[in-house]
């Protein structure tokens, strides 16, 4: 037999009062050697014995008298039962069961949250240490953030302090009424408070979730520390109040799993709101670094959002002196997490070195924006373009483009006429006599606009030198189709084979004859998403107007069907009707790098048409940025010959990394479009070889992602091509986990099932005012064992024993039983 002992049992035994949170168990012990079903056989035996010799007395006595009799017989037998087993009263001091308590104080707890389930009260929404005083400076950084959130409105953390230390709940108070209490903080790690009650609740009233190692959320392991550090007493219970977020280390059904083989229930309470964070992210912003004055610049960033599906947000390009608007546009978001690409268009209007920053507008809700901007610099230089213009006889295509090009201050432009008279060079102060044939002379020139020339009037030398300007002098060409000359003369010269987008050596060109090309079969070009995302291609100054002008243009009526297009050909426009034998729809507009230069190449030579009704806009517009983009190779926007760069230098576990290589200097890019090699190396382990892919649009620019990264720091290494003076590299870092703000969702799939493995119970917020009173009542713990107490020689064990004795043979005197 075993039991609490009650005070006054305590002062009457002489052993002293318990101190507070402790008691005292007492147990009967007996020296009793019989086994029980001995002992059972014998007191039954007894039992009947006494009864039978009573119920046989020949007596007058009523049957209560024999009962009373018979009781006193057996009592007296039972105490001298006691007397022989030297029965003993065993005392033993316990302490109250251990129930310890975690509160949750990473940096998502100081999220804000709007809920009429629990009021804080004033005491538990003191000022935090270190928040600023009315009128005094904003902080910055981590704490800023969390101080930012938490202004006028009600954190996760204040919470979680009413309800332990709140007037209207008093966990804390009701707790310690019957358990050991013990509480803990946590986010890195788990720490231990104060234990005496009045100063563990004051110093809870002035926590804050902005202290020192906030920054990340270790649940699973903190959990684990409690048990470890609590081995030699399990505690009855263990009370969570958390948003279940974990950024690192063990997950919190993991160390509940653990807790639960243990024996010790986990009771959770969440704190926060479950629907998905908002967030908007911009990576990976792309803009040339070096542009012409009047070139329209595109700024092309990569946009991801959390927690918003079918919304608009609005993304802004600002130049950074005057932070002026110079583009927007509004971006309707994908489903959540999926990447997707924004361009916004700006032309540039003033020569200089400029900084340009593009900018998601904060949303609703959205905690973390400095992910919400990318800023790059540009350079735009007003210099003058060289052009040579070569045709065999003057069409239309000529003639309008020849007028627009000399009226563009920016172009220096030379025309050849090959079937002009004699006296023309002497007549137009454009035109030269005869197509370069040195070299040198072809070289000075950037761009070379080849229309439908006769190549037999063309020498051998002019061929290779035409392909040298190319190949080795990173020039731009402009190939324009023909029904004269272009290219069928062509496709059997293998000089110029070579700067063909298509292959023409063996199949013929079919043409489609003016003469019989009916009026309404005419054809509207339409650009491919390529083509649309081309600098040549922009004649609108935002994406919508520039797809809407190119619906709008006037048809052309004639166009070349050309042979199968090369591998590395990218097509920019094609037909809308037209198909080639593979299927796809027959290309018109094309691009090619052929060595350090660029190939354009037009199926058509009736772009002049764009004029019709509207004058030189759009045909204009056209033109002047092809020039400039096949010229773009003579501006180096930089001391450095080629530059490595990753578009992350902080990498959340898990995400890809790009890895970009830009030569600035087209010309020294290799040739072939997988020719760049980079080594991946993570400090201290493994190094990964990496090809990247040549940019459709950009001569100069090779990338590839990397991805499935561990945490670590990463070195990327430049190893092919070789380049003169220091080997460009740079650096990274996977970092785990992610910041506390990257996820401030309630977990609450994680605090219901690590309560559940654990045979605990988890509580919404406003049930969690029961969970004091469904706490298990656990087991006393023993702390120190007291000297025992003998009964079986006591002087009232042996008054009890004659007492009995007497008691009976009065009785049966009395009723004439003697």
């Amino acid at each position: 037999m075993s039991g609490r002992l009650p005070a006054w049992l305590e002062e009457w035994f002489g052993i002293g009062t318990s101190a507070p949170g402790e008691g005292t168990v007492w147990r009967l012990d007996a020296q009793w050697n019989w086994p029980p079903w001995v002992t059972l056989l014998a007191t039954a035996a007894a039992v009947t014995w006494v009864a039978i010799l009573y119920a046989r007395e020949s007596t007058d006595a009523t049957r209560r008298i024999k009962g009373l009799l018979t009781l006193l017989r057996l009592g007296a037998i039972g105490v001298l039962v006691l007397m022989v087993s030297e029965l003993v009263l065993t005392f033993q001091r316990t302490g109250l069961p251990t129930v310890a308590v975690i509160l949750d104080v990473s940096g998502s707890m100081a999220v804000g949250v709007q809920t009429a389930s629990t009021t804080p009260s004033p005491s538990s929404l003191q000022a935090a240490p270190g928040d600023p005083l009315p009128g005094s400076p904003a902080p910055q950084g981590p704490a800023a953030d969390s101080r930012r959130i938490r202004d006028g409105e009600v954190t996760r953390l204040d919470l979680a302090k009413d309800l332990l230390t709140g007037n209207k709940t008093a966990w804390l108070r009701r707790i310690h009424r019957r358990y050991n209490l013990t509480v803990y903080t946590a986010a890195t790690n788990a720490t231990p408070m104060a234990d005496d009650l009045e100063p563990l609740i004051q110093t809870i009233r002035t926590l804050s979730a902005d202290g020192p190692g906030s920054e990340q959320t270790r649940l699973g392991t903190v959990l684990r520390q409690i048990l470890s550090d609590l081995k030699g007493v399990p505690p009855t219970a263990i009370v969570l109040l958390s948003d279940g977020i974990t950024t690192d280390g063990e997950t919190l059904v993991d160390a509940a799993t653990f807790a639960g083989r243990r024996g010790v229930p986990l009771f959770t309470v969440a704190l926060g709101d479950d629907k998905p964070v908002v967030d908007v992210e911009l990576v990976d912003l792309l803009v040339d670094d070096t542009v012409f004055l009047g070139d329209i610049l595109n700024f092309e960033v990569r946009i991801t959002a959390r927690g918003l599906t079918n919304t608009k947000i609005t993304v802004q390009l600002k130049e950074n002196l005057n932070d002026q608007i110079l583009a927007e546009t509004d971006v309707l978001l994908e489903p959540d997490q999926q990447s997707q690409t924004v361009r916004l268009p700006y032309r540039s209007t003033q020569a200089g070195r400029f900084e340009f920053t593009v900018e998601a507008l904060p949303v609703d809700g959205e905690i973390q924006t400095e992910n919400n901007r990318q800023t790059r610099l540009v350079s735009v230089h007003e210099e003058k373009i060289r052009v040579l213009l070569a045709q065999a006889q003057p069409n239309y295509e000529y003639r309008y483009l020849k007028h627009l090009l000399e009226r563009d201050t920016t172009i220096q432009l030379h025309v050849h006429l090959q079937e002009a008279d004699s006296e023309y060079s002497a007549i137009d102060q454009s035109a030269i006599p005869v197509f370069p044939v040195r070299r040198e002379a072809l070289f000075e020139y950037d761009v070379i606009i080849l229309g439908d020339l006769d190549l037999q009037r063309m020498t051998r030398s002019n061929q290779t030198h035409l392909r040298e300007f190319v190949e080795q002098k990173g020039g731009g060409l402009i190939m324009i189709a023909g029904d004269c000359y272009f290219p069928d003369q062509y496709r059997d010269v293998p000089e110029l084979a070579v700067l063909f987008p298509f292959r023409a050596v063996s199949k013929s060109v079919d043409t489609t004859s003016r003469e019989t090309e009916a009026k309404d079969a005419g054809f509207v070009l339409r650009p491919t998403e390529l083509g649309l995302a081309s600098g040549p291609m922009q004649l609108g100054n935002t994406p919508e107007e520039n797809q809407r002008i190119w619906q709008e243009l006037p048809a052309l009526w004639w166009f070349l069907e050309i042979g199968k297009v090369k591998q590395a050909a990218r097509v920019l426009a094609e037909h809308p009707t037209r198909m080639a034998d593979d299927g796809r729809p027959l290309p018109v507009i094309l691009l090619q790098f052929v060595g350090a230069g660029k190939v354009l190449f037009h199926a058509t030579d009736e772009t002049w048409r764009w004029r019709f009704r509207i004058g030189d806009g759009f045909f204009a517009r056209y033109w002047i940025q092809s020039i400039r983009y096949l010229a773009r190779s003579k501006l180096v926007g930089s001391d450095r010959e080629v530059a490595l760069s990753v578009d992350q230098h902080e990498v959340r576990r898990g995400d890809a990394v790009r890895i970009r290589v830009r030569f600035f200097d087209e010309t020294v890019a290799p040739a072939e479009d997988h020719g760049v090699t980079v080594v991946v190396e993570r400090v201290g382990g493994k190094r990964r070889r990496i090809i990247l892919q040549r940019d459709a649009l950009h001569r100069g620019i090779f990338q590839a992602m990397f991805g499935t990264i561990e945490p670590g720091r990463y070195h990327v290494l430049l190893v092919q091509p070789n380049v003169e003076g220091r080997t460009p590299t740079d650096d990274f870092r996977v970092i785990a986990p992610p910041g506390e703000l990257e996820n401030i969702t309630l977990d609450t799939a994680e605090l219901a099932e690590a309560a559940a493995v654990s045979r605990g119970k988890y509580y919404p917020l406003d049930e969690a005012g029961d969970l004091p009173g469904d706490l298990p009542e656990g087991h006393q713990v023993p702390i120190q064992q007291l000297p025992p107490m003998p009964l079986w020689n006591r002087w009232w064990m042996i008054v009890l024993f004659l007492g009995l004795l007497i008691s009976e043979w009065v009785l049966r005197k009395r009723k004439g039983m003697m």
